[in-house]
């Protein structure tokens, strides 16, 4: 069966990765939209008015940005608004020069946090429109919208060391990112092995509790009855003891894989412990579920497994019991348990209560 709970883990994982980049925009563009102020107010009193006009709009428009955000959670547009707006504002001081012509020299904070942002696809996207605007501004002074210009040594220097920022923000962005991918896989293994018997691939006793635990609450709130099938090998230490444990192994592998088939898509069966096996069966009366166990049964009374050359013949011994005739799980394991050891006592290769045939 697919485990729902991993994939569910993932995607929550994933939002508390996404929800982590958007706070740290938020915190970003309110300390932009603060900062932009305080160089606006230091712009016009140094009676740099139209910079100071420049900075006051885009601290507004960001602050604007960031309120309506948290306000009505807007996550792609607070995303796509941020990067634009900032992204306007660096081409604005390259155009303008900002003060004493140094507005350029803002542009080296573009390439990390980009990245953080849009990803390595999206970044360096990103990054490539900026650059080649503003390698036209710097090859085209005379462009209305440019205010300075740049000596070419300048030029040749920001370039170069722009394109190594972004190669370098690029490759630790894709490293914190594979890392982080990389952990999640190593708790979803670990989560898959915390739950799973390794031999037979069937879900363990702790994911089998958890499973009866979620039908028994669904079972008190909406009345869905449920049972289970308590299931041992009969004289499993002999298969052990005469063709070894490698044979006694591949029985069990070959029993899983023969409980596995004979289930319901709904139905959950677990390696319970040794030689016991568990079926959990949800919105199934006593009735279907001996008759379950009791085909079953057969189906185990006529199969031989084959290894190395040898025939192994092998039984099994079933405990039925339902909701409904106990009060809560572990009296129905309880049960159930009792019932598996009545069926070894009367002989074994039996399904306990009792399944009468007709014509018997």
């Amino acid at each position: 069966m697919p485990n729902y709970s991993i994939d569910l883990k993932a995607s929550e994982a994933q939002k508390e990765e996404d929800d982590r980049v958007l706070r740290v925009m938020r915190a970003l563009g309110y300390t932009a939209a603060i900062l932009a102020i305080a160089i606006g107010i230091k712009s016009w009193y140094s009676t740099h008015f139209v910079h100071a006009w420049a900075l006051f709009i885009f601290a507004s428009l960001m602050g604007l940005n960031c309120l309506l955000f948290d306000r009505l959670q807007f996550a792609t547009v607070f995303r796509s608004s941020f990067l634009l707006l900032v992204s306007l504002l660096f081409l604005y001081l390259i155009a303008s020069g900002g003060e004493s012509n140094t507005g350029a020299l803002w542009f080296y904070v573009f390439p990390p946090f980009v990245f953080y942002i849009a990803g390595p696809r999206g970044g360096l996207a990103l990054m490539a429109a900026m650059l080649a605007l503003a390698l036209v501004i710097f090859r085209f002074p005379e462009l209305p919208f440019v205010w300075t210009t740049y000596n070419t040594d300048f030029q040749i220097r920001f370039v170069a060391t722009v394109c190594f920022s972004t190669v370098f923000s690029y490759v630790l962005d894709r490293s914190r990112r594979k890392a982080y991918e990389n952990l999640g896989e190593l708790a979803r293994l670990y989560e898959t092995a915390a739950k799973t018997d390794e031999l037979t691939k069937l879900p363990n006793r702790r994911d089998m509790h958890s499973h009866l635990e979620k039908e028994y609450y669904r079972y008190k709130r909406h009345g869905s009855h449920f049972s289970v099938i308590l299931m041992d090998i009969d004289h499993f230490k002999q298969v052990n003891d005469t063709y070894g444990h490698d044979a006694g192994d591949y029985v069990l592998i070959k029993f899983a894989e023969m409980l596995k088939d004979s289930c319901r898509k709904m139905d959950i069966a677990a390696r319970w412990g040794g030689e016991e096996f568990l079926i959990l069966l949800p919105d199934t009366s006593l009735v279907q579920a001996l008759a379950m166990a009791e085909r079953f049964r057969r189906r185990i009374e006529l199969f031989t497994a084959h290894f190395k050359q040898q025939h192994i013949h092998c039984t099994t011994s079933c405990g039925v019991c339902s909701i409904s005739q106990t009060k809560d799980v572990a009296a129905l394991l309880k049960q159930a348990d009792v019932n598996l050891y009545q069926a070894k006592l009367k002989g074994r290769n039996m399904v306990i209560p009792l399944v009468v045939q007709k014509g018997e």
